[in-house]
């Protein structure tokens, strides 16, 4: 089951990868916008059913049990994930001007949005948020950026082992 689903694991990461730098290139900051969540979702559902789907038709004989769906799209999930975050360190690193940018945008969405967050928190926990985005690092940024593409793989995962779970005729 590890080495068909591998490939799409790459190919994943890639995209991911991919996703990243287009989005960036468009303008828009991926680590801010939560747009960037969805389009996440939707590479991770086409690579976990391509590789479910592959793994069920050539190597399991036409079978798919649940478990073994959510066993590929942890194989998928994981090393995808990985792959991202080792290339985004490197970006970072190579390009510290990316970790300014990201502060700016921080920083200006939280102005933009000043009234809203002092009605529904505080002032105090208003300047405690532009002082934590004042102080945000590289490392920070990377392991909150892999959280969240681990939780939104492990959300689309269960979904794509129930379509691909059914059985021949």
């Amino acid at each position: 089951m590890l080495k068909p689903t591998l490939k799409y694991s790459i190919l994943c990461g890639v995209f991911l990868i991919g996703l990243f730098f287009i989005s960036i290139n468009f303008g828009s900051n991926p680590l801010l916008d939560m747009r960037h969540f969805f389009f996440d979702l939707g590479v991770f559902l086409l690579f976990i059913y391509f590789g479910g789907k592959e793994y069920k038709d050539y190597h399991n004989g036409g079978y798919l049990h649940f478990w073994q769906g959510i066993s590929i799209g942890f194989v998928v999930i994981i090393p995808a994930t990985l792959l991202f975050s080792g290339a985004f360190y490197v970006m970072f690193q190579a390009n510290p001007e990316l970790l300014e940018a990201y502060k700016e945008g921080a920083r200006a969405m939280l102005i933009a949005k000043k009234d809203l967050y002092i009605e529904r928190f505080s002032e105090e926990q208003y300047q405690q948020q532009l002082t934590a985005v004042d102080n945000e690092t590289t490392l920070r940024l990377l392991f909150s950026t892999f959280w969240k593409k681990i939780i939104a793989g492990f959300l689309i995962t269960p979904v794509v082992a129930i379509i691909l779970r059914k059985k021949p005729k």
